[in-house]
């Protein structure tokens, strides 16, 4: 500031001297003396102004004189990136062939748990989804040239044929589940109805595939140009098929889960029953132990179990489970010779089995309880009547203690109970 002012006060002094050296007599302009004494007068305050300005930035703090100073930046705002979408990608054949379906030893359904036969029925799934992704995946490689040969149809097929066996194989096996443990499961049988149901849909999915592959493989074979509708449906078709295997995968994901509850529900029920019918005495104990026995045979010697059945042999378990505990210190007499101390536990444990679908093991221990109970006691004899009027079998029509089916007359083979013969495997 005092710089400029300076400057202009020089410029003023040689315009006065430069005035002066001009001989003639200068002629007064009034006005122009005027404007340079108005503008002498404005630049005198200005110098003033500036040395009272100077003055008080310099009693200021350091930190008030920068903020004062300080020349206010602008925010930048960052221009919007454009979004590059993803490249589609190319449709490529499933890098590893189907299995031929073949046919394979008759599995002998009755041998397994319940849980170990759902958790074929999960891997059957699941093995049908990925045959259906792979067939999908197969179609969409075949019609992305927009063009169709009768190699590609050729190739397209195996994709197809493995797809529907495995649909076939678990429904088979939901079959399975329904006739041996549909009256015993609850939650687990609304879960397979809407298995049931998706497999269903992608079955006909899967046959609009097979229709589209014929129709294009006769226009081929009759040397016909393909219509670009053929080629679209049999597209659509396969779009379907890829919905439908995920529709599938996500009624599927939690069937073992639900099972475990089901199993789990059916526990804590029977855990309820308390023993209305003890029996008073020790050879009547001995007896109730026997028929406990006998009732798992017949609930079971078919291949299945009910509900209504396993809620029965529960309620027998626990009347016998009371009186093993009751008589298990009295010495042993009235021609019974089994120790109760090793029976009390027996009970409970088998009908815990039966409640989780484990009836083959159950059986199997049931025979081993027979055996530990020995000899059968002579009821003709009026020995150990039991409370309730319960008859017992006849002893001369019982063979060894009512022994239970060894497995010989169980279904065998993949047969269902009732006659209904299922194939291991579907060709």
């Amino acid at each position: 500031m005092r710089k400029s002012i300076r400057y202009m006060l020089a410029l003023l002094l040689l315009a006065t001297l430069l005035a002066g050296c001009n001989k003639e007599e200068p002629v007064v302009d009034q006005q122009a003396a005027v404007n340079t004494a108005v503008a002498a007068t404005m630049m005198a305050q200005a110098l003033a102004e500036a040395t009272v300005n100077a003055a008080a930035l310099t009693a200021l703090p350091a930190t008030a004189t920068a903020e004062a100073l300080a020349i206010p930046t602008a925010t930048l705002v960052p221009e919007p990136t454009a979004t590059i979408a993803a490249p589609t990608p190319v449709p490529v054949m499933p890098t590893a062939a189907p299995p031929t379906p073949t046919a394979g030893a008759p599995v002998e359904y009755t041998t397994l748990s319940e849980e170990e036969l759902a958790a074929l029925i999960d891997a059957a799934v699941a093995e049908a989804v990925a045959a259906t992704e792979q067939t999908a995946q197969a179609v969409a490689y075949t019609t992305s040239d927009d063009a169709v040969t009768s190699e590609e149809v050729a190739a397209v097929y195996p994709y197809y044929d493995y797809a529907e066996y495995t649909i076939a194989y678990a429904e088979e096996l939901m079959d399975v589940y329904y006739d041996l443990y549909g009256a015993l499961a609850d939650e687990m049988i609304d879960e397979l109805v809407g298995v049931e149901s998706e497999l269903e849909e992608l079955n006909s999915t899967l046959l609009l595939i097979a229709t589209s592959l014929e129709e294009i493989n006769t226009l081929l074979a009759q040397g016909l140009a393909l219509t670009e509708e053929s080629i679209a449906q049999l597209e659509s078709a396969a779009q379907q098929a890829q919905a439908g295997a995920l529709a599938l995968q996500a009624q599927q994901q939690d069937m073992l889960a639900i099972l475990q509850a089901d199993q789990q529900h059916r526990a804590e029920q029977i855990a309820q029953i308390q023993p209305n019918q003890v029996p008073d005495d020790r050879v009547s104990a001995v007896l109730a132990g026997f028929q406990y026995v006998d009732l798992v045979s017949t609930a079971t010697g078919d291949g299945t179990l009910t509900r209504d059945e396993l809620l029965a042999i529960a309620q027998l378990g626990a009347n016998a489970q009371a009186g093993a505990q009751a008589f298990v210190g009295l010495p042993m007499a009235g021609g019974a010779t089994v120790d109760l101390t090793q029976l009390s536990s027996k009970f409970g444990e088998i009908t815990g089995q039966l409640a989780h679908g484990q009836v083959p093991q159950a059986t199997a221990n049931a025979q081993g309880l027979e055996a530990m109970l020995g000899q059968r006691p002579d009821v003709a004899a009026g020995a150990g009547n039991l409370p309730g009027g319960i008859d017992l079998p006849d002893p001369g029509s019982v063979s060894g203690g009512a022994n239970l089916p060894s497995g010989g007359n169980l279904p065998t083979g993949g047969n269902l109970p009732g006659g209904g013969n299922l194939p291991g495997r579907r060709p």
